[in-house]
């Protein structure tokens, strides 16, 4: 990178890499609710059909970690268990494309 000079008090900005994190996951097929409620317990709920009001897309429920409001889960979305054990749904795509397999010789270390 160039050097530039920067006036007084500006903020230096620097780039940074997201650090390697092994996280749980399992993926919502919209037919496999036992798994999820084994998975994430009372932070999961399938919607049913008469239920999901405004978008009828949404199959399911995951209890958002910070604010304790439930968040809309479509069919094919994972549900990523963070490093602090809280839920999130990630999209098929966007999942693949941040997360890779572990080999399973490390699977249940952490």
């Amino acid at each position: 990178m160039p050097w530039r000079y920067l006036a007084p008090g500006a903020p230096v900005m620097r780039r940074f890499r997201k650090k390697p994190v092994e996280v749980t996951a399992v993926q919502w097929t919209g037919s496999n609710e036992a798994e999820l409620v084994a998975f994430a317990g009372s932070d999961f709920e399938a919607v049913d059909p008469e239920d999901r009001g405004d978008d009828p897309e949404q199959t399911a429920a995951v209890r958002h970690p910070v604010h304790g409001t439930w968040v809309e889960v479509y069919d094919g979305q994972w549900i990523v268990r963070d490093a602090k054990g809280k839920f999130h749904p990630v999209a098929e795509d966007v999942f693949a494309e941040t997360y890779e397999p572990v080999p399973s010789m490390t699977w249940g270390t952490r």
